[in-house]
């Protein structure tokens, strides 16, 4: 199979599907993300195996695995598709249109606070754009996934990636009203382990870190509860099932009317390493298309212009 031979007969929809199928690992969620019926979606899948006279998939067990073929296929229609890509893009952008997708990764704090209104407006601005947003807290892998930009918040990974620090931001303590007159206020960063605190996974082995001056201190906490997302945590916390670390952003409204309280103020809550809160945007290395460089250079801006 080569790219002239097969491209004369398989349109770049079957390879995009072919490709989609792949990385939801389902026929089933690409046809959703597609918005087809899953049995419109093998057919077409079948009708790309017939086209190259071979087996894609190894139907033999639930999950998707590829054959050899599907393999070398897969490899051949990413970069197919990535050539369109890059083709369509330098012709739109020559005649002052952006247009094609956006693959985003974000944290559930990015997505739902963050950048809502930025993004919409964006939209308005560039209406040939498309997006996908992943939900995806931390940043640990993120170098693995297929995207153009991620938003966010932790130390940057060691890797191949091209961050840019867009945004210093803060996390406070903070427990409701009820579970203050519960159990009473923390009166140290050590008697944290007196409490119920309500953790997210980037709390390495159950301790938090802080900063009080040029000290950095780690400590220990009882963790009560453990998510891999703030917003359960948040919600629990103002229900009053204990004490969490959360940015100031996410907790701004509910500290205002009352629903949490601020501890333990003197005390700065820092990364693991002792470092300061940072929001990154992240691309990977290589050629960067006119609109994810419009894109970000946008973003960059909106989002340094927001409050702390």
């Amino acid at each position: 199979m080569t790219e002239d031979t097969a491209g004369s007969r398989i349109s770049l929809e079957l390879l995009g599907l072919f490709v989609e199928v792949v990385e939801r690992q389902s026929i089933s969620a690409a046809a959703r993300a597609w918005q087809i019926a899953p049995s419109l979606a093998a057919r077409k899948i079948g009708r790309l195996e017939a086209e190259l006279d071979t087996r894609l998939f190894d139907r033999t067990t639930r999950r998707i695995h590829l054959t050899e073929a599907g393999v070398l296929t897969l490899a051949w229609a990413r970069d197919v598709l990535a050539h369109h890509d890059r083709l369509t893009d330098d012709i739109d952008a020559l005649q002052g249109q952006l247009a094609g997708n956006l693959r985003l990764v974000m944290s559930e704090y990015v997505s739902t606070i963050l950048t809502p209104a930025f993004l919409a407006a964006f939209s308005r601005r560039y209406p040939r754009i498309r997006f996908s947003i992943a939900i995806m807290d931390d940043i640990v892998g993120i170098e693995k996934r297929d995207y153009d930009v991620a938003i966010q918040s932790g130390r940057l990974p060691d890797s191949t990636l091209k961050g840019v620090r867009i945004r210093d931001y803060r996390r406070v303590l903070c427990a409701a009203p009820s579970y203050l007159a519960r159990r009473g206020k923390p009166t140290s960063i050590e008697s944290l382990i007196e409490h119920d605190c309500l953790t997210h996974q980037q709390a390495i082995d159950g301790y938090w870190t802080f900063r009080k001056g040029t000290d950095v201190i780690r400590q220990r906490v009882h963790q009560l509860l453990f998510s891999n997302s703030y917003l359960p945590l948040i919600a629990l916390a103002r229900h009053g099932m204990g004490i969490i670390q959360a940015s100031t952003g996410s907790v701004r409204d509910a500290v205002k009317n009352g629903e949490l309280v601020c501890l333990l103020d003197e005390y700065e809550c820092v990364n693991s390493d002792g470092s300061s809160l940072a929001t990154w945007l992240l691309y990977p290395g290589g050629r960067v298309s006119a609109r994810t460089r419009i894109f970000i250079s946008e973003l960059t801006a909106y989002i340094r212009d927001l409050p702390k």
